[in-house]
C-alpha cells in the first residue's frame, strides 16, 4: 500500500497594515477634492439663481410697466449697503423713495453687487406702455471671496435684458 502525502501550501491572504494606510490615504483625498468641487459647483449656481432671479425682476417690471398694472412705472432698486444686507427690491412709481415697495429681495451671503458700488444704489425704472428704461444700465453680482467671478446683467436702451 502507498501513502499519499498531501502538502498544502499556505498562502496568506490578507493586507498589511501599510497597504491599508495607503488606500484610506487615496481615498480621503479623492474625497477632499470632491467635497470642495461641490462646494464650488453650488457657488456657482447660487450665482447663476441670482442672476436668473434678478432678471425676472426687471422684467416682471417691464412688463407691468408695458400692461400699465394699478396705471403707473414700476421699477427695480439695487441695493449695496458697505456695512449692511445687499438687496433688489421690485417698487411701483417713478421713483424708489416715492414708489410702493412690492417685493424685497435679499443677495444671499456669499455674493455682493460689484455695480452699484459699496455703499451705494441704482434705481431702473421703466416707461409705462413702451416699457423702455430712463437710459441703459448694468448690474454686476460676484463672490465676495473672488471679484473676479462676476455675472452682469444688461439693460439696454432699448428695454432689452440680457445676462
Amino acid at each position: 500500500m502507498i501513502k499519499i502525502k498531501k502538502y498544502f501550501f499556505q498562502i496568506d491572504k490578507a493586507f498589511t497594515l501599510i497597504e491599508l494606510l495607503i488606500v484610506i490615504g487615496i481615498i480621503s483625498i479623492i474625497s477632499v477634492f470632491g467635497i470642495l468641487n461641490l462646494f464650488s459647483f453650488r457657488s456657482y449656481q447660487d450665482l447663476n439663481l441670482t442672476v436668473n432671479g434678478i432678471a425676472a425682476v426687471l422684467r416682471s417690471a417691464q412688463s407691468r410697466s408695458i400692461s400699465q398694472e394699478s396705471g403707473g412705472n414700476f421699477g427695480v432698486h439695487f441695493e449695496n449697503s458697505s456695512s449692511g444686507e445687499n438687496f433688489y427690491d421690485l417698487f411701483q412709481g417713478s421713483n424708489y423713495i416715492s414708489g410702493n415697495l412690492i417685493l424685497r429681495t435679499s443677495l444671499k451671503r456669499e455674493i455682493q453687487f460689484i455695480n452699484p458700488a459699496s455703499g451705494s444704489s441704482k434705481d431702473i425704472v421703466f416707461s409705462p406702455i413702451t416699457g423702455l428704461p430712463a437710459s441703459s444700465s448694468t448690474v454686476i453680482i460676484a463672490f465676495k471671496r473672488d471679484n473676479s467671478i462676476s455675472k452682469t446683467i444688461t439693460i439696454n436702451s432699448n428695454g432689452q435684458i440680457q445676462f
